[in-house]
């Protein structure tokens, strides 16, 4: 039996058939589906990568774990971010985005028959790759009555001492909550009481609403706990473009380090170098711009659905908004009800674990056009679906 049976297709893949069909009807959906921005990434970066591109020097092969100077733009990043030195020769692996890293660690580190312990509400990636290793996912509950942080307490203990990974993300997908430096503290404890490791997945880092988030690599205890997986998409709107890189100990590091020489080539070096010069000259900046861009559209987008029964609190980082569907509907009712009478789609919850059941997601990665023309089906419609 193919390992790929145990299971399901990504769940964007299927948004993106179902949106698809749709649109072969005649309608001209708009989509609040999958995060991928629509802006355009900063124009000198493109200027970079243009330059970088016509050198003869730059179409060969690049070193498995990532160009040094890719690495060293990385680390100089967490160190002006977060106060934190890596050594980017042994601790930074260069990632083809961090979504290859993060699942090519989990297929790396999990034993036949081994258990990860994932949330209930998560990224899909990291109970997937469990899976299509051969081991077995503990689902972590997350529930709004506990600020959509998982209590850690509350996981068997039998279940602990056998885990091999625990995965974390703040500013979280789907829910746009971010972790506090107790909860890190917390987690870090309970990863060194069981011998866990603990995936801490950050791609949202620089967008955030209030304060700045912290790095779970900020308690000294993480350090040879913890891998912690950065990404540029989101932050230079660079999804395509499949770069990141993540941190952590050269012995945590290793499996990573041997899927990668045995199973890709690395990234095209002028995407790493442009990467690492807009490291150095943009992020602090252009993240300030990208934020107040979500701000706004957020902001918007909650004011309407509020009006139309749902209940949508202001998230506190990332670019999604989190909410309960209108009472008496189910995820896939008010989603396929939005889509169908207003060409415009929702995320139902549940695709993101069972406990997602009753929410919905949505996407602020259109552009303003667009986004604006969604508001206007909407008011031009009925306001209780």
């Amino acid at each position: 039996m193919a390992r790929t049976q145990s299971v399901s297709q990504y769940i964007f893949a299927e948004i993106d058939k179902k949106i698809s069909e749709v649109r072969a009807s005649g309608v001209d959906v708009i989509s609040l589906g999958v995060g991928d921005p629509d802006s355009p990434p900063p124009r000198q970066m493109l200027e970079k990568l243009s330059e970088l591109v016509m050198r003869d020097d730059m179409h060969n092969y690049p070193p498995y774990e990532g160009t040094l100077s890719f690495r060293k733009a990385a680390a100089r990043y967490v160190h002006r971010r977060y106060g934190l030195t890596f050594d980017p020769e042994t601790e930074i692996i260069g990632l083809i985005g961090s979504k290859e890293g993060i699942g090519n660690t989990f297929i790396g580190m999990t034993e036949e028959g081994g258990l990860n312990i994932v949330p209930s509400l998560a990224y899909p990636i990291p109970r997937t790759a469990t899976l299509i290793a051969g081991g077995q996912v503990h689902s972590m509950p997350i529930l709004e009555e506990n600020g959509f942080l998982p209590r850690l307490e509350d996981i068997p203990e039998d279940v602990a001492r056998q885990a091999t990974l625990l995965y974390v993300n703040y500013p979280n997908n789907p829910t746009g909550v971010a972790a506090t430096d107790d909860f890190y503290r917390k987690v870090v404890d309970f990863a060194a009481e069981y011998d866990i490791i603990v995936i801490s997945d950050t791609a949202y880092e620089e967008i955030y609403f209030s304060q700045a988030p912290s790095s779970i690599m900020q308690i000294p205890e993480a350090r040879g706990r913890v891998l912690e997986f950065h990404s540029l998409s989101k932050l230079f709107n660079v999804t395509g473009w499949r770069i990141g890189y993540v941190l952590g100990s050269p012995d945590l590091l290793a499996p990573l380090r041997v899927m990668k020489t045995n199973l890709d080539s690395g990234q095209f070096k002028p995407i790493q170098e442009a990467s690492a010069w807009a490291l150095d000259h943009l992020a602090d900046s252009f993240g300030s711009e990208q934020r107040e861009i979500y701000r706004r559209r957020i902001s918007r987008l909650r004011d309407a659905l509020l009006r139309m029964g749902c209940e949508a609190p202001m998230p506190e980082g990332s670019f999604f908004l989190w909410g309960r569907v209108p009472e008496g509907m189910t995820s896939q009712q008010f989603s396929e009800a939005v889509l169908e009478r207003y060409g415009v789609f929702i995320t139902p919850g549940f695709g993101f674990g069972p406990e997602g059941e009753g929410y919905f997601r949505a996407s602020l990665t259109i552009t303003d056009e667009r986004l604006e023309e969604a508001l206007g089906r909407f008011e031009k419609g009925r306001y209780s679906i």
